[in-house]
């Protein structure tokens, strides 16, 4: 993928979580970023949060709408075993794929797959890899009515617990000062889940710590499977490393 700044009007971006709220905490600075530049932006939800500690199915699938509106995205809830019972088992694997050869994204993102977290984030992410994959492979038994896609790149984002480094894949700092303010509105849009637990402080602490890292007011880290490419060394120019 070659890594470039401005406009990304015609651009398309597909977000799988596992959770109604997943995406909004792990990478949402991003997302509203992208939208302002012009992102065309889709959220793929594979539960609607009903075996959580907080709020219910129809509460947290309001706070999902609402958050989405804010950014400008189609929300799409799919139909599976739901809340703690996800499994990246083939049947799964195969909606996924779908989605992404129908909705044809430039990008897609996906939760990291580490061990120390919830159990659905981590058979998100690899159900996700194996259909960004399956997607576009063309004669894939099971998506013979829709066109194999490929997208650009397959990036990772964090929700409540960092990766390790220890599954190969590639840090990205992403700077989202600019919409800090926005990204604490769009958190808070999951009441049922920010009233008693401070899932905002820790987000925004995370981000701070990046961003003095980099020598920006915060960042997001998100991950690719490899390294990106740049399309010249002139790019380069536009981005920065972190300032240890």
């Amino acid at each position: 993928m070659h890594t470039q700044s401005g406009n990304m009007t015609g651009s398309r971006i597909l977000v799988f979580g596992a959770h109604p709220d997943d995406i909004e905490f792990g990478c949402g600075a991003v997302l509203l970023d992208a939208a302002a530049r012009g992102a065309k932006i889709d959220l793929v939800v594979l539960s609607r949060g009903e075996a959580g500690s907080h709020g219910n199915r129809s509460i947290r699938e309001k706070e999902a709408l609402k958050a989405a509106e804010m950014m400008g995205a189609a929300l799409h809830f799919a139909s599976t075993p739901g809340d703690t019972r996800l499994q990246a088992d083939l049947e799964i694997k195969l909606l996924a794929a779908k989605e992404i050869r129908r909705l044809k994204p430039d990008l897609v993102f996906a939760p990291t797959g580490h061990l120390n977290q919830h159990p659905d984030h981590r058979e998100t992410s690899r159900l996700v890899r194996d259909a960004n994959r399956l997607a576009r492979y063309g004669k894939t038994p099971g998506l013979e009515n829709w066109e194999p896609h490929a997208s650009r790149a397959l990036l990772f984002y964090d929700i409540s617990s960092e990766s390790s480094g220890m599954d190969g894949l590639v840090p990205i700092l992403v700077d989202i000062s600019s919409q800090v303010e926005k990204w604490i509105d769009l958190m808070k849009c999951h009441e049922s889940q920010t009233g008693s637990l401070d899932y905002v402080d820790l987000q925004l602490s995370r981000a701070r710590t990046l961003g003095i890292q980099a020598g920006v007011n915060s960042a997001l880290r998100l991950y690719s499977e490899g390294p990106l490419l740049w399309s010249s060394i002139e790019t380069v120019l536009s981005a920065s490393g972190p300032r240890l």
